[in-house]
């Protein structure tokens, strides 16, 4: 049996004392539950917001949003929203895991950051979120999904990508082109159908009707924007 050299045993035992000694901590993830007026068909992300500030005690004002997803029916009524953002508590920033479902019930998790996010505060996109009528999207046809995307990249958009639109009080407002700059953060909200699989196909092609949608906040960031 051919001898492993006395430098391969060192390494080993090496490796085994960083592995024991010096693995990071995982970190501390804390998991808590609260109610909201879940609203008729879907809940006011607004009124969510402000049960939020209170209940963690972060400073409202260092707020970033980082994700903001919600499943809709057929009928068109939310049955689940998730969002994701950080906010700062007492010098530190904490990030947060947010579930809300259709009675009103809230999960939410909260742990410390270890490294800084840069982005826009929540309520510019939660206030249009609250404003879309699904119902009206959905057509009782499919189910659909909304979600943000957070972006800090070079990026055009054009009707290859979906209907594009600038989302403004609830009203949409019809773009051919728009071209967002490197090194800006900006957020795309993006509404899908829920794709059917064709029996027998284990992959389907492209969404349709996929819409994308830009706050003013955020087409304001651009560089370019050419309207329909």
């Amino acid at each position: 049996m051919k001898k492993i050299p006395l430098i391969v045993w060192i390494i080993l035992i090496c490796l085994v004392f960083v592995h024991y000694f010096y693995t990071p901590e995982m970190p501390v993830i804390t998991t808590r539950e609260m109610r909201i007026d879940p609203g008729e068909r879907q809940p006011d992300l607004v009124h969510l917001w402000d049960a939020l500030v209170r209940e963690h005690g972060f400073a409202n004002e260092s707020a970033i949003l980082i994700q903001l997803n919600q499943f809709v029916d057929k009928d068109g009524v939310v049955q689940c929203t998730q969002t994701y953002y950080t906010g700062d508590v007492d010098g530190e920033q904490h990030f947060y895991k947010v579930y809300v479902y259709p009675g009103g019930n809230v999960l939410y998790k909260d742990q410390v950051l270890e490294f800084p996010l840069q982005g826009a505060h929540p309520l510019a996109i939660f206030r249009e979120a609250t404003l879309i009528d699904f119902a009206d999207l959905t057509r009782g046809d499919r189910n659909i999904t909304l979600q943000t995307l957070k972006y800090e990249i070079k990026r055009e958009y054009n009707e290859t990508h979906g209907d594009l639109y600038i989302l403004s009080e609830g009203s949409l407002r019809p773009l051919k082109e728009a071209t967002f700059p490197d090194g800006a953060c900006w957020y795309a909200i993006e509404i899908a159908p829920e794709v059917l699989q064709p029996e027998g196909s284990s992959a389907a092609g492209g969404v349709p009707d996929c819409l994308i949608l830009f706050t003013e906040q955020d087409i304001a960031l651009a560089d370019t924007v050419v309207y329909a």
